[in-house]
């Protein structure tokens, strides 16, 4: 429902930010190294976001890179881990760092996240090591996530627009075919996505 959010951080609390944009201010929940990024200087802020819609109540998540999002998404898909868990995971370590422990199946380092088990590092492992790349040189890589769109032709925004539309509900590979046919190099994830709908 919510893609992303730009504006001010105008309040820091312990894991969760305010981000007042159009005269509202959105109660985010984020990890510490998102806050660290977007509550540096005074200036507007992108904060993607994920919206968590339960019965007692909602919660929004945000981001503060598009890649952060995304392993955040790989975690929640993981059975057993749900949104604060991932949030607290990526509070211990970088997504580029996530996806390098994955890889090499570096359970050890992941225990060292708090609240984070011997069972659960080893269950991320497993479940993720198809999803996830270090090899940053890759033009669908950004910050250790691998897009998985096997076009080395692709821009990131490009990429970015892919994850959008599957996200949307649309499969990878129609997103991936309506992108690789609508999208010209130049343009940004907005237009292409507009494009692609």
């Amino acid at each position: 429902m919510f893609y992303s959010i730009t504006g001010k951080v105008t309040r820091v609390d312990d894991n969760v930010i305010v981000v007042s944009a159009g005269g509202v201010g959105y109660e985010v929940v984020c990890s510490l190294n998102a806050i660290d990024e977007l509550a540096r200087g005074n200036d507007e802020k992108t904060v993607y976001t994920y919206l968590q819609v339960r019965e007692d109540g909602v919660s929004l998540f945000g981001f503060a890179s598009l890649s952060e999002k995304k392993m955040f998404l790989n975690l929640i898909s993981v059975s057993g881990i749900g949104p604060k868990m991932a949030i607290q995971v990526l509070s211990g370590m970088s997504a580029k760092t996530l996806a390098s422990a994955v890889v090499n199946q570096d359970v050890s380092l992941l225990t060292k996240i708090k609240g984070l088990g011997k069972k659960t590092a080893e269950r991320i492992v497993l479940e993720l090591k198809e999803k996830v790349d270090i090899n940053i040189k890759s033009a669908n890589t950004m910050d250790g996530f691998e897009s998985n769109l096997g076009l080395v032709d692709f821009t990131s925004e490009m990429a970015d627009a892919v994850q959008v539309l599957i996200e949307l509900g649309i499969k990878k590979e129609e997103a991936t075919r309506l992108v690789k046919l609508k999208a010209l190099p130049t343009d940004k994830t907005e237009e292409i996505i507009r494009k692609c709908l």
